[in-house]
């Protein structure tokens, strides 16, 4: 199986290198640990500096302090069909781009589905649109890898036909039965017999509701994109941590904080100090001895 690489990049953003390789660093352990054994995959996430520095075969997920509009932010398509991602800039950015990622790795191209039965009585059997984030989206459910805020995410499991207590439908179990839909989430899927698309959402009010989208005009069969749009400020408000997640963030990243990581450079430092001296020690010796 070829392995699938994915950049974290910054282009006209105020994201600096150190904060996005470390962002990077926790998804590439998010990937490796959490989603790869689960979902079947080989992929990996470098961070870049810029656009220009990326390799020919790595997807983009472009991170901007100002993408002009909330639908233009999620998956996209370049001209040749490859897929990339852009993320809005904000002290929540972490979880955006790492349920970015990982749908990209889920579906690459925007368009697997699974069939199943709808969660509509008498609606019958519908295919599923493959987003492993959205039902569990919402800032709530996110865990933390190395102190970063990543997103949760189904597993296959939540396609199943019938609940089972053995079975795990989101990797921090916080959905507990199949096609769930938490709060702040959302499940897509379309209905063969109708030619329709449907939604149940769960933006407002006390509970989910179900929503006709009609037939949607789909292009490059691709209906991620069309979905994405249709629901991109709701997303967006849903994986916002409100006041106070930019410090949180600051202090994942060990912004001002002489604890652990400080500690743990502190000690490195020593190390390679003591190395370099004994070395140099050594080497000097010899070259005199010449």
């Amino acid at each position: 199986m070829l392995p699938i690489h994915i950049a974290l990049v910054t282009d006209k953003s105020q994201v600096v290198l150190n904060e996005l390789a470390a962002v990077a660093a926790a998804l590439q352990k998010q990937v490796l640990r959490d989603f790869a054994p689960i979902w079947g995959i080989q992929a990996d996430v470098s961070a870049f500096g810029s656009l220009e520095d990326v390799p020919l075969d790595y997807w983009p997920v472009i991170i901007m302090d100002d993408i002009g509009n909330d639908s233009a932010a999620g998956y996209h398509q370049d001209d040749n069909g490859q897929p990339y991602s852009l993320v809005q800039y904000s002290s929540d950015w972490t979880l955006t781009a790492s349920h970015e990622v990982l749908e990209m790795l889920g579906d690459p191209f925007g368009r697997r589905m699974i069939a199943g039965q709808s969660p509509i009585k008498g609606q019958g059997r519908v295919q599923f649109l493959v987003e492993v984030c959205d039902p569990s989206e919402a800032y709530e459910f996110a865990y933390r890898v190395n102190g970063i805020v990543v997103s949760d995410f189904y597993t296959p499991n939540y396609f199943d036909a019938a609940g089972s207590g053995g079975a795990r439908y989101s990797f921090t179990n916080s959905i507990k039965t199949p096609r769930d839909v938490l709060r702040g989430g959302y499940l897509s899927w379309y209905a063969p017999a109708t030619r329709e698309w449907w939604q149940r959402t769960w933006f407002t009010g006390p509970k989910a509701k179900d929503k006709n989208l009609g037939r949607l005009n789909v292009k490059n069969g691709n209906p991620r994109n069309v979905i994405d749009r249709l629901t991109a400020a709701a997303r967006l408000k849903a994986m916002s941590a409100g006041p106070g997640s930019a410090a949180a963030l600051a202090a994942a990243l060990g912004g001002g904080q002489a604890s652990a990581f400080t500690n743990r450079a502190d000690d490195l430092r020593k190390c390679v100090k003591q190395v370099m001296s004994a070395y140099g020690t050594k080497s000097k010796g010899k070259r005199g001895k010449g």
